[in-house]
């Protein structure tokens, strides 16, 4: 496993824009987005984003007029997040990454009869 660093969300100005984009594009008003972790897949894990409020165990990061919500236990697995803007993502689109590379193994099954 790697990191790449360990905050709880970074995001460049491009990708801060592209971003808000996003959200005024979709009629998202409300700025206060929870990261969830929605499954793994054999690409490595898959996450949600969902506008929600603050809990009581969220870590939280403030980033221009928008606020990030993480639950404690996630940001330890994944040492935090990082959006990328398309170009960022060499082209690929927008993309939510987790800062810690995790890796996911998925073999081919044997099945013994």
């Amino acid at each position: 496993m790697e990191t790449v660093n360990k905050q709880l969300m970074t995001l460049s100005d491009a990708a801060y824009e592209e971003f808000l984009n996003f959200l005024n594009t979709n009629n998202v008003e409300e700025k206060t987005i929870r990261i969830s972790l929605a499954g793994y897949a054999c690409s490595g894990p898959r996450f949600g984003l969902v506008v929600d409020q603050e809990k009581e165990d969220d870590m939280v990061a403030t980033i221009k007029d928008m606020t990030f919500l993480v639950e404690k236990e996630l940001f330890e697995e994944f040492d935090g997040f990082q959006i990328l803007s398309t170009d960022e993502n060499k082209g690929q689109g927008m993309v939510l990454r987790p800062n810690k590379i995790v890796d996911v193994d998925c073999g081919i099954f044997e099945i013994i009869l």
